[in-house]
Protein backbone atom coordinates (compact mmCIF):
# COMPACT_ATOMS: atom_id res chain seq x y z
CA UNK A 1 0.00 0.00 0.00
CA UNK A 2 1.58 3.33 -1.03
CA UNK A 3 2.19 6.04 1.49
CA UNK A 4 -0.35 8.84 1.29
CA UNK A 5 1.05 12.37 1.33
CA UNK A 6 -1.38 15.17 2.00
CA UNK A 7 0.30 17.74 -0.14
CA UNK A 8 0.20 21.22 -1.61
CA UNK A 9 2.32 21.82 -4.68
CA UNK A 10 3.41 25.30 -3.57
CA UNK A 11 4.31 24.27 -0.02
CA UNK A 12 8.09 24.25 0.54
CA UNK A 13 7.56 21.97 3.51
CA UNK A 14 5.63 19.41 1.47
CA UNK A 15 8.28 19.66 -1.24
CA UNK A 16 10.92 18.50 1.23
CA UNK A 17 8.99 15.25 1.61
CA UNK A 18 8.51 14.79 -2.13
CA UNK A 19 12.23 15.32 -2.74
CA UNK A 20 13.36 12.82 -0.11
CA UNK A 21 10.84 10.26 -1.34
CA UNK A 22 12.26 10.70 -4.84
CA UNK A 23 15.81 10.22 -3.54
CA UNK A 24 14.78 7.03 -1.75
CA UNK A 25 12.56 5.73 -4.54
CA UNK A 26 9.50 5.69 -2.29
CA UNK A 27 6.20 6.00 -4.22
CA UNK A 28 3.71 8.46 -2.81
CA UNK A 29 0.00 8.76 -3.37
CA UNK A 30 -0.43 12.53 -3.28
CA UNK A 31 -3.69 13.99 -2.03
CA UNK A 32 -3.91 17.73 -2.65
CA UNK A 33 -5.06 19.84 0.27
CA UNK A 34 -4.88 23.62 -0.04
CA UNK A 35 -4.95 25.47 3.29
CA UNK A 36 -5.72 28.69 1.41
CA UNK A 37 -9.09 27.19 0.45
CA UNK A 38 -9.82 25.80 3.89
CA UNK A 39 -9.18 22.23 2.75
CA UNK A 40 -7.12 21.43 5.84
CA UNK A 41 -9.75 22.71 8.27
CA UNK A 42 -12.37 20.02 7.73
CA UNK A 43 -13.25 17.87 10.75
CA UNK A 44 -11.79 14.72 9.20
CA UNK A 45 -8.49 16.42 8.40
CA UNK A 46 -8.24 18.09 11.81
CA UNK A 47 -8.87 14.71 13.43
CA UNK A 48 -5.61 13.55 11.83
CA UNK A 49 -3.67 16.80 12.08
CA UNK A 50 -5.05 19.26 14.64
CA UNK A 51 -2.78 21.99 13.27
CA UNK A 52 -4.58 21.93 9.92
CA UNK A 53 -1.39 22.10 7.87
CA UNK A 54 0.50 20.25 5.15
CA UNK A 55 2.42 18.06 4.75
CA UNK A 56 0.96 15.06 6.52
CA UNK A 57 1.85 11.43 5.87
CA UNK A 58 -0.44 8.42 6.29
CA UNK A 59 1.27 5.03 6.30
CA UNK A 60 -1.57 2.50 6.44
CA UNK A 61 -3.25 4.38 9.28
CA UNK A 62 -0.12 5.63 11.02
CA UNK A 63 -0.20 9.41 10.67
CA UNK A 64 2.75 11.74 11.13
CA UNK A 65 2.91 15.47 10.53
CA UNK A 66 5.63 18.15 10.61
CA UNK A 67 8.09 17.84 7.76
CA UNK A 68 11.24 17.06 9.84
CA UNK A 69 9.44 14.16 11.52
CA UNK A 70 8.21 12.89 8.16
CA UNK A 71 11.72 13.11 6.71
CA UNK A 72 13.15 11.09 9.56
CA UNK A 73 10.37 8.52 9.24
CA UNK A 74 10.97 8.09 5.52
CA UNK A 75 14.69 7.67 6.16
CA UNK A 76 13.93 4.71 8.43
CA UNK A 77 12.18 3.03 5.50
CA UNK A 78 15.57 2.71 3.83
CA UNK A 79 17.93 2.73 6.79
CA UNK A 80 20.60 1.12 4.64
CA UNK A 81 20.98 4.44 2.81
CA UNK A 82 22.07 6.14 6.04
CA UNK A 83 20.11 9.35 5.41
CA UNK A 84 18.89 9.30 9.00
CA UNK A 85 22.38 8.66 10.37
CA UNK A 86 24.60 5.63 10.52
CA UNK A 87 25.33 5.74 14.25
CA UNK A 88 24.26 7.58 17.41
CA UNK A 89 26.69 10.45 16.89
CA UNK A 90 25.61 11.13 13.32
CA UNK A 91 21.96 10.85 14.32
CA UNK A 92 22.57 13.44 17.05
CA UNK A 93 24.21 15.80 14.55
CA UNK A 94 21.23 15.38 12.23
CA UNK A 95 18.85 16.33 15.04
CA UNK A 96 21.10 19.24 16.00
CA UNK A 97 20.93 20.77 12.52
CA UNK A 98 17.23 20.00 12.05
CA UNK A 99 16.35 21.76 15.30
CA UNK A 100 18.74 24.65 14.59
CA UNK A 101 17.28 25.17 11.14
CA UNK A 102 13.64 25.08 12.23
CA UNK A 103 14.11 27.36 15.24
CA UNK A 104 16.54 29.79 13.63
CA UNK A 105 16.80 30.60 9.92
CA UNK A 106 13.64 28.84 8.77
CA UNK A 107 11.59 30.63 11.40
CA UNK A 108 12.92 33.90 9.99
CA UNK A 109 12.10 32.81 6.42
CA UNK A 110 8.57 31.86 7.50
CA UNK A 111 8.19 35.26 9.18
CA UNK A 112 9.10 36.98 5.92
CA UNK A 113 6.72 34.74 4.00
CA UNK A 114 3.92 35.54 6.42
CA UNK A 115 4.59 39.28 6.45
CA UNK A 116 5.36 39.86 2.76
CA UNK A 117 3.12 37.31 1.09
CA UNK A 118 0.51 35.48 3.15
CA UNK A 119 -0.91 38.43 5.11
CA UNK A 120 -1.26 40.95 2.28
CA UNK A 121 -1.89 38.60 -0.66
CA UNK A 122 -3.86 35.71 0.81
CA UNK A 123 -5.44 36.88 4.06
CA UNK A 124 -5.99 40.43 2.78
CA UNK A 125 -4.51 41.79 6.00
CA UNK A 126 -1.94 44.53 6.54
CA UNK A 127 1.58 43.20 6.12
CA UNK A 128 5.05 44.48 5.38
CA UNK A 129 5.61 45.66 8.93
CA UNK A 130 9.10 47.23 8.72
CA UNK A 131 10.05 46.19 12.25
CA UNK A 132 9.07 42.56 11.74
CA UNK A 133 10.78 42.42 8.35
CA UNK A 134 13.96 44.01 9.70
CA UNK A 135 14.09 41.55 12.59
CA UNK A 136 13.72 38.58 10.23
CA UNK A 137 16.53 39.89 8.04
CA UNK A 138 18.71 40.38 11.10
CA UNK A 139 18.11 36.79 12.17
CA UNK A 140 19.05 35.52 8.72
CA UNK A 141 22.20 37.64 8.78
CA UNK A 142 23.07 35.97 12.08
CA UNK A 143 22.26 32.37 11.14
CA UNK A 144 23.16 31.95 7.48
CA UNK A 145 26.89 32.51 8.06
CA UNK A 146 26.75 29.58 10.51
CA UNK A 147 25.44 27.32 7.74
CA UNK A 148 27.96 28.71 5.28
CA UNK A 149 30.86 27.94 7.63
CA UNK A 150 29.50 24.44 8.27
CA UNK A 151 29.56 23.74 4.54
CA UNK A 152 33.19 24.72 4.19
CA UNK A 153 35.01 21.62 2.86
CA UNK A 154 31.82 19.53 3.15
CA UNK A 155 29.62 18.30 0.33
CA UNK A 156 26.56 18.27 2.57
CA UNK A 157 25.59 19.79 5.90
CA UNK A 158 26.58 16.89 8.16
CA UNK A 159 29.18 15.54 5.71
CA UNK A 160 27.35 12.75 3.87
CA UNK A 161 23.93 13.35 2.36
CA UNK A 162 21.24 13.20 5.07
CA UNK A 163 17.70 14.32 5.75
CA UNK A 164 19.15 17.65 6.89
CA UNK A 165 19.92 18.57 3.29
CA UNK A 166 16.32 17.86 2.31
CA UNK A 167 15.01 19.90 5.24
CA UNK A 168 17.11 22.95 4.34
CA UNK A 169 17.90 22.85 0.63
CA UNK A 170 14.43 23.38 -0.86
CA UNK A 171 14.02 26.71 0.92
CA UNK A 172 16.86 28.13 -1.15
CA UNK A 173 15.10 27.34 -4.44
CA UNK A 174 12.61 30.20 -4.34
CA UNK A 175 12.64 31.97 -0.99
CA UNK A 176 15.60 34.35 -1.54
CA UNK A 177 13.99 35.77 -4.68
CA UNK A 178 10.39 35.80 -3.47
CA UNK A 179 11.18 37.13 0.00
CA UNK A 180 14.05 39.41 -1.01
CA UNK A 181 16.93 38.23 1.15
CA UNK A 182 20.45 38.12 -0.19
CA UNK A 183 22.35 34.83 -0.25
CA UNK A 184 25.05 36.00 -2.68
CA UNK A 185 27.73 36.35 0.03
CA UNK A 186 27.43 32.69 1.00
CA UNK A 187 29.55 30.82 -1.53
CA UNK A 188 29.54 27.51 0.33
CA UNK A 189 25.76 27.54 0.54
CA UNK A 190 25.58 28.28 -3.20
CA UNK A 191 27.90 25.38 -4.09
CA UNK A 192 25.97 22.97 -1.85
CA UNK A 193 22.66 24.11 -3.29
CA UNK A 194 23.95 23.52 -6.80
CA UNK A 195 24.91 19.97 -5.83
CA UNK A 196 21.35 19.38 -4.70
CA UNK A 197 19.85 21.02 -7.79
CA UNK A 198 21.92 18.72 -9.98
CA UNK A 199 19.96 15.71 -8.75
CA UNK A 200 17.75 14.50 -11.62
CA UNK A 201 14.48 14.72 -9.69
CA UNK A 202 15.12 18.09 -7.99
CA UNK A 203 13.28 20.31 -10.44
CA UNK A 204 10.29 17.99 -10.82
CA UNK A 205 9.46 16.77 -7.30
Amino acid sequence: MPLILYDMRDSPHARKVRLLAAELGIPLEKVARDPRKGETRSPDYLAMNPNGRVPMLDDDGFVVWESPAILKYLATKHAERGLGGTDAKEAALIDQWLFWWAAGPEAAIDTLNWELFIKPKILQQPGNDPGIVADAHARLARFLPVLDRQLQDRDYVVGPLTVVDFAIGPRFDRAPTLLKFDVAPYRNIAAWHERLRAKPYWSEA
